[in-house]
């Protein structure tokens, strides 16, 4: 076999080792919705919830009916730590689709359909990071969000679990499945009262 031949063979063997690396790399560091997550840890910050509608509706700048357009794992997760290491703050950047706006401030476009909202939870491996108990969006589950905007021009779901309520009244995720009997309860009776407000029944 001639050198050039070899060279040849030589540059095609290490062109696909090269691809396979990259591809076994992309498919270990790829998110699968599915895997599992290990470990939660509930932060309780203080922070203020609001449990009459009126109040919630006066408290929000931005009310909309929309959903997660991608799962938890795919979307942006951020945790910060200050020099020590120690946690600093977290949250999840999550890419929402606006079916129908309910409650804007004058500039926000009434034709806007889409937006990247905050929400108190956060991924770093398999360890989920979430604030009283916080439950994040589901992909595809169509919600009523109440939202207000941080310093940043940023907007941020507020109230916790009870700052965003889905549509289908028989979805119940799994922080609902953990309630006790009266907060569950409380939690209905809060869904009604939004239901009834924005004449979603």
């Amino acid at each position: 076999m001639s050198l050039s031949k070899k060279k040849y063979v030589l540059i095609s063997i290490l062109f696909v080792l090269a691809v396979s690396v990259v591809t076994i790399a992309y498919v270990n560091g790829h998110s699968k919705p599915d895997e599992p997550i290990h470990q939660v840890v509930n932060l309780s910050p203080n922070s203020l919830t609001l449990h009459e509608i009126d109040k919630l509706d006066a408290f929000a700048k931005l009310i909309v009916i929309g959903y997660a357009t991608e799962n938890f794992r795919d979307r942006e997760h951020v945790v910060t730590a200050f020099d020590d290491g120690i946690m600093q703050s977290f949250h999840t950047n999550t890419n929402i689709k606006i079916e129908k706006i309910l409650k804007k401030p004058d500039d926000f476009s009434s034709n806007q359909n889409e937006l990247t909202i905050i929400e108190p939870v956060s991924l770093a491996g398999d360890v989920k990071y979430t604030a009283n108990d916080y439950v994040e969006l589901q992909k595809g589950d169509n919600s009523v969000l109440f939202l207000l905007r941080n310093s940043y021009g940023k907007y941020g779901l507020i109230n916790d679990n009870l700052g965003k309520f889905s549509l289908e009244e028989n979805n119940q995720t799994n922080w609902q499945q953990s309630f006790t009997s009266q907060e569950l309860s409380e939690y209905e009776a809060f869904r009604d009262s939004v239901m009834e407000k924005y004449n979603l029944n």
